[in-house]
């Protein structure tokens, strides 16, 4: 087998209704890296147009939408290689970007989890890292000031946009979290098991963020939804749970929008009270 880092890696994706994004995604893979995509039964052709596009690839067919963790878990369990590069559809390699993260993979094997440094659409670095995720939950997210690391940091938080992890290290996804936090839950699965999160500057991903799956007011609601639930699936688990607080910031917000009429808020609001709702009646019937 080879040395060179992109044979020791293999990218995995899961796509629902990304038609949209996957052209760009494809072009910015170096040639001949291994790749598998675990299509979440998109119904938009997003599937053909892959294996079209990219013949080397494994693509994965869903029946149905079985949620991010689950897709993720599903195509790790398709790799060999020695790494595995999550990465999304709306996310786009810099050049170097994967050797840069296998370098750091190399010089600390007690990382479990690699990330590198987010770009955004205008080109700025996004703070898709929290070198102290829970304390700052008590704190205002103002983190303008913060100085930006010179190297290779130690996290407690990485966002899922784009990881390397160690296939050998059996990281898995939390599957009852059907999108959104399970990238927390990773984390904190992996520093649980005494192995690092690491932010890696030096390998650049650029992710505009939420184009994953072509907009309309159905993917506004179920994202809006399943954030606010799996929020509160998340945060019972360290026992800080705010679900009465977060009905009045939904609820409040939902009847602002609805006076100003601004539909597409107005329907990311209600659907945020649904999913808290959802929770709650989840909660009342565990024993």
């Amino acid at each position: 087998m080879s040395n060179a880092p992109a044979a020791r890696v293999t990218v995995v994706s899961v796509t629902h209704r990304s038609a949209g994004a996957i052209a760009g995604f494809l072009a910015s893979l170096p040639p001949g890296l291994p790749l598998v995509i675990v299509d979440n039964a998109s119904g938009d052709g997003t599937a053909d147009r892959i294996a079209a596009a990219a013949p080397q690839a494994l693509v994965v067919r869903n029946a149905e939408n079985r949620g991010f963790g689950a897709g993720c878990n599903a195509g790790m369990d398709r790799v060999t290689t020695e790494f595995v590069l999550l990465l999304n559809p709306d996310a786009r390699l810099a050049p170097g970007a994967i050797e840069a993260l296998v370098a750091a993979a190399d010089a600390w094997p007690d990382a479990g989890i690699l990330a590198p440094a987010i770009i955004d659409a205008d080109g700025a670095r996004v703070r898709s890292y929290d070198a102290d995720q829970r304390r700052r939950r008590l704190l205002p997210r103002r983190r303008d000031a913060e100085p930006w690391p010179d190297g290779p940091a130690c996290v407690e938080f990485a966002s899922g946009a784009a990881m390397l992890l160690r296939r050998a290290d059996g990281l898995r996804f939390d599957e009852s979290l059907f999108l959104f936090y399970e990238d927390d839950a990773l984390c904190d699965a992996a520093r649980a098991r005494g192995l690092s999160v690491v932010y890696v500057p030096d390998a650049r991903v650029a992710h505009a963020g939420g184009r994953s799956s072509a907009p309309s007011l159905r993917i506004r609601w179920r994202k809006a939804f399943h954030m606010a639930l799996s929020r509160q699936v998340y945060a019972a688990r360290h026992e800080s749970g705010d679900a009465g607080a977060r009905l009045l910031h939904h609820a409040g917000k939902a009847l602002g929008h609805a006076l100003t009429l601004r539909g597409a808020r107005l329907v990311e609001d209600l659907a945020g009270l649904a999913g808290t709702l959802a929770w709650l009646r989840r909660a009342r019937a565990l024993p």
